[in-house]
């Protein structure tokens, strides 16, 4: 029998072993987020064929939703205050807690908020943040969220018409005690005046920001969702006029609502991008002369028809890729990035689809079948980087997110500068 086994060791060896341990057990786990963080300032997740870190993490990693999040947050608050690498590899912070301190933590408040963290649950941690940062508690049903002072006047957020949307109440719950003792190393409760006192104290300087508000979208059972979303003014507003202008097929219901404008959304941006065959009054109307939607979107139709409407060249410095040629392409790649990694794996994402000459424009490429393909957005970026170089690049704005990550918002200009520059230096393309 293995001496050494658990089950051959004394108690008071054994609960040396665990603190061995655990201790061995943070250390690999810091120095993961310091390797997490060198791999992520490489941007070698995209060398390697993923359109994301978080996608790396998931699928070569092994890491599921929750692990991959709470690492990923960790090293980006970790890359912004490296200073907290100590408290990580005591055990004064863990993963979860420094994730729940990052939003809060400044230059100046930084030593003081890991003081007071220091070996917290992360229930307690989010009371001290909750007393430092007051929030107001969420209530049921449909409501407007709190914005910052330049939209403080925006209407009630109301999603669909009075009498066919209705609340149903909560059932009661029990309030809570004031009588219990407080639990040691918590916070009480405070209102947002008592947390700027308690700021004060500690000489704190708390940054007055919320967290972003990330969209869910939760099964009921296995054929309903149920959504949520947080929606600007304009958006509402929008979402306002549509039972209106669809009640004779949706009767004002939301639900049908949002599907007749997800629909409509798919058939326009499947059309734009080639996912959807034209249909035959669309192809009629194009070209007058073809006797079905297949003749209309043949390469070699196109070359001998008048030229589709949204074929049309704008001013010469630009250059389109014909429709016909994009829905080949879609087709051809199956609506997803054909990016392949050095390993061979495709990359298979879906997000910002964009069109990728393999040859650039700049230099000679023609926008033709087998010189266009379907890249993400980070692959066209990656695409564009090996072609005339990350520090040309750099010059246009960071680099693309992913919608897997909470509290991180896409970077248009990074993907209109990839073909910027793919294209030509001065002339934009129409690929993207």
């Amino acid at each position: 029998m293995n001496a050494a086994a658990p089950s051959c060791l004394a108690s008071d060896a054994l609960a040396r072993r665990l603190r061995e341990l655990v201790g061995d057990e943070r250390n690999v786990q810091v120095d993961f987020l310091l390797h997490l963080e060198e791999f992520d300032r490489r941007r070698a997740w995209a060398e390697a064929g993923y359109d994301s870190l978080w996608t790396y993490c998931q699928r070569a990693l092994h890491l599921r939703e929750g692990p991959a999040g709470r690492r990923i947050g960790a090293m980006r608050v970790l890359r912004r205050f490296p200073g907290l690498e100590p408290a990580l590899r005591d055990g004064r912070l863990c993963l979860s807690t420094v994730t729940v301190l990052g939003p809060l933590l400044t230059p100046a408040n930084v030593d003081g908020l890991v003081e007071r963290a220091a070996y917290l649950t992360k229930a307690e941690v989010e009371h001290l943040a909750a007393s430092l940062q007051p929030r107001t508690a969420p209530k049921d049903g449909v409501r407007k969220l709190p914005v910052r002072s330049v939209a403080a006047n925006a209407p009630a957020l109301t999603l669909a018409p009075p009498g066919r949307c209705e609340r149903t109440a909560a059932p009661p719950t029990e309030p809570e005690r004031t009588d219990r003792p407080p639990v040691e190393g918590t916070l009480p409760v405070m209102s947002g005046d008592q947390g700027d006192t308690i700021s004060q104290m500690l000489d704190l300087d708390v940054p007055d920001a919320r967290p972003e508000h990330r969209a869910e979208l939760r099964p009921l059972s296995s054929d309903r969702w149920s959504l949520r979303v947080t929606l600007d003014a304009p958006a509402k507003a929008d979402l306002d006029a549509l039972p209106t202008l669809t009640s004779h097929s949706t009767a004002g219901d939301l639900a049908a609502v949002l599907r007749e404008a997800v629909r409509c959304a798919l058939v326009k941006h499947g059309k734009r991008k080639g996912a959807a065959a034209v249909t035959a009054r669309a192809a009629s109307r194009r070209n007058p002369d073809a006797t079905s939607p297949a003749q209309a979107a043949t390469p070699e139709q196109a070359s001998v028809s008048p030229r589709p409407a949204d074929d049309v060249p704008a001013p010469a410095a630009r250059r389109g890729i014909p429709a016909s040629v994009r829905r080949e392409v879609w087709k051809r790649d199956g609506g997803c990035c054909a990016w392949v990694g050095p390993d061979g794996r495709r990359c298979g994402s879906g997000w910002k689809l964009q069109f990728d000459h393999i040859l650039p424009v700049a230099r000679g490429g023609d926008s033709t079948t087998d010189n266009l393909r379907l890249t993400c957005a980070t692959h066209n970026r990656l695409h564009a980087e090996q072609d005339f170089g990350r520090d040309h690049m750099a010059k246009f704005g960071a680099t693309v997110t992913h919608p897997g990550m909470s509290g991180q918002t896409g970077n248009e200009g990074a993907v209109a500068a990839s073909e910027l520059s793919r294209s030509s230096a001065a002339r934009p393309s129409r690929s993207t």
